[in-house]
C-alpha cells in the first residue's frame, strides 16, 4: 500500500446527472416493491400519502443542503455542514448520528437482495448471496466513482422499464374493468390515523436517504458548488414522483391491502397485474436493485464520511487515506465492507428497519438549525427585511425542521433507545478524543 500524503485528492469526474442518477439509484427506484407490506398496516394502506409527506420534508431539508454544499462543496456530508455552520463538537455528532444509518442502510439492502435472489436460487443461501454483493460492491468502490456511475445508469434504466410495465399493466386491468379507479394510497377514511402513517413515514425517510448521499461526492464532482444543489433537490422531486406514482397504482390495483402477506405484498400485486413472466422480470431488477446497485451507492457514500472524519483526525487517520493509483478512500471502503458485512448476515430486516432513520432524522434536524444559525442568526450581514433572504433562510430551513422533528417524535420506541445509546457512545468517544473538551475537535481548516 502506497505512503499517504496529504497531497492526494479524490478524483473528480462526475457531473450533475451522473449525481442525479447515483442519488436516484441510492435511493431505490422500486424500493416501495420491498418494502410496501411493511407500510401497509401502520397507514392504513395510505402509502402513497406517507410518501408525499416524506418528499416534502425531504424537499426543505434538501434546500438546506443546497445551501450548505455551495458554501462548503467537500465530502462528509452533514457532519461537515454542522461542523461549519454551528460548532466542531456539533458536528462530530451530527457525523456520528448519521452513521448509525449509514451502516446500517447497506446492510438492510444486502438483507433484500438477498432474500430476493435465495428466491430465485433457493440452493444459495442468503447469507452467500450477502457475501458476494458485498464483496463485488467493495471491488466497485475501491475501482473508482466512475464505475459505480457507469452501473448506476444502467440499473436505473431497467428499474423505470420495470416501474413502465407495471403502470401499463395496471391500467389495463383498470380500462378493461378488473379493477375499479380508487385512491385508497392517499385517503382511506376507515383507516385514517396521523400517528400510524407518520410512523410510516419515518420508515419511508429511508427511501430518501440517497440525496444526502450525493453531498458526500462533492469532492469527487465537477464544479460542486453548482452540481450537488441541483442534484439534490432534482433527485428528490424525482424519486418522491416515482414513489408515488408506483405505491398509487398499487393501491389502485389491490384495495384490500388486509389480504396481502407483509414480506411478499408488492410480489403479489405484481403477479396479479402482470403474471408469472413480470413477476420474476421484477424480482431479478430487485435483485440487481438492491444487491447490487444501491449496495454500492451506499457504501461509497458511508465511506466518504468514514474518509471525512479519519481525514480530520476525529476517527482513525488511516480512514483518511486515498489509493494513488485509483484515488478511491480505499482503507474507508474496506473498512465498511467489513463492517456491514456481520450486520447483513445476522440482523433481522424488521428489527435494522425501524432503527435506520434515527441517524438521518436527527442529521437533518441539526442541518437545518446551522443554516438558521449560520446564515440568519450570527451574519452580521444578514439581510433580514429582504423576502426572498428570509425565504431561503429561515423559511425553508424551519418548514424542513419543524416537519423532520414531527417524523422524528413519531419514530418507534426501539428506533428512540437505540439512537439514544448510540449518540451517547459518540458522545464518550468526544469526550476521550478532546480530553472532557481540554482540547479542541480535530477538524480540517477550510475557511
Amino acid at each position: 500500500m502506497e505512503k499517504n500524503e496529504t497531497q492526494a485528492t479524490l478524483k473528480r469526474t462526475l457531473k450533475t446527472n451522473d449525481l442525479i442518477i447515483y442519488g436516484l439509484v441510492f435511493m431505490i427506484p422500486l424500493a416501495p416493491a420491498a418494502m410496501y407490506g411493511i407500510f401497509l398496516e401502520p397507514s392504513g394502506g395510505m402509502v402513497a400519502l406517507c410518501y408525499l409527506i416524506g418528499m416534502i420534508a425531504m424537499f426543505f431539508t434538501g434546500m438546506s443542503y443546497k445551501i450548505m454544499s455551495q458554501k462548503y462543496p467537500m465530502a462528509g456530508s452533514v457532519y461537515v455542514y454542522v461542523q461549519k455552520g454551528v460548532t466542531p463538537s456539533l458536528g462530530f455528532l451530527t457525523g456520528w448520528s448519521i452513521l448509525l444509518d449509514y451502516l446500517l442502510l447497506p446492510a438492510t439492502v444486502v438483507i433484500i437482495g438477498s432474500s430476493f435472489a435465495n428466491a430465485l436460487i433457493p440452493s444459495i443461501p442468503t447469507w452467500a448471496w450477502g457475501i458476494l454483493f458485498i464483496a463485488f460492491s467493495t471491488f466497485i468502490n475501491v475501482v473508482g466513482v466512475d464505475l459505480m456511475s457507469k452501473c448506476s445508469w444502467i440499473l436505473f434504466a431497467l428499474q423505470m422499464l420495470v416501474i413502465l410495465i407495471f403502470v401499463i399493466c395496471t391500467i389495463r386491468l383498470w380500462i378493461n374493468g378488473t379493477v375499479n379507479f380508487n385512491a385508497i394510497s392517499f385517503y382511506n377514511p376507515g383507516h385514517f390515523e396521523m400517528s400510524g402513517i407518520l410512523q410510516a413515514t419515518g420508515v419511508v425517510i429511508l427511501s430518501y436517504l440517497g440525496f444526502d448521499a450525493i453531498s458526500t461526492l462533492a469532492e469527487e464532482t465537477i464544479n460542486p458548488e453548482k452540481a450537488v444543489g441541483k442534484a439534490i433537490i432534482a433527485s428528490i422531486l424525482i424519486i418522491g414522483a416515482i414513489f408515488i406514482v408506483i405505491t398509487f397504482f398499487a393501491g389502485l390495483a389491490y384495495p384490500n391491502y388486509q389480504d396481502l402477506d407483509v414480506d411478499t405484498a408488492f410480489i403479489q400485486i405484481v403477479q396479479y397485474v402482470g403474471g408469472t413472466w413480470f413477476t420474476v422480470l421484477t424480482t431479478i431488477t430487485l435483485v440487481l436493485s438492491f444487491g447490487i446497485a444501491t449496495c454500492q451507492a451506499s457504501q461509497a457514500a458511508v465511506a466518504r464520511v468514514f474518509f471525512a472524519m479519519g481525514r480530520d483526525g476525529v476517527l482513525p487517520k488511516q480512514l483518511g487515506y486515498i489509493s494513488k493509483k485509483y484515488q478511491t478512500p480505499v482503507v474507508a471502503i474496506v473498512f465498511v465492507g467489513l463492517v456491514i458485512t456481520p450486520l447483513a448476515i445476522f440482523s433481522s430486516l424488521e428489527i435494522i428497519s425501524t432503527l435506520v432513520s434515527f441517524g438521518a432524522l436527527v442529521g437533518f434536524i441539526l442541518l437545518n438549525i446551522a443554516v438558521i444559525w449560520k446564515f440568519f442568526i450570527k451574519d452580521k450581514d444578514a439581510k433580514r427585511t429582504d423576502v426572498k433572504f428570509i425565504l431561503k433562510y429561515l423559511a425553508y430551513p424551519l418548514i424542513g425542521l419543524l416537519v423532520t422533528l414531527w417524523i422524528f417524535t413519531n419514530l418507534g420506541i426501539n428506533a428512540h433507545v437505540v439512537g439514544t445509546i448510540w449518540l451517547v457512545v459518540g458522545f464518550l468517544y468526544l469526550l476521550g478524543v478532546t480530553k472532557f473538551f481540554s482540547k479542541p475537535v480535530p477538524q480540517l481548516d477550510i475557511e
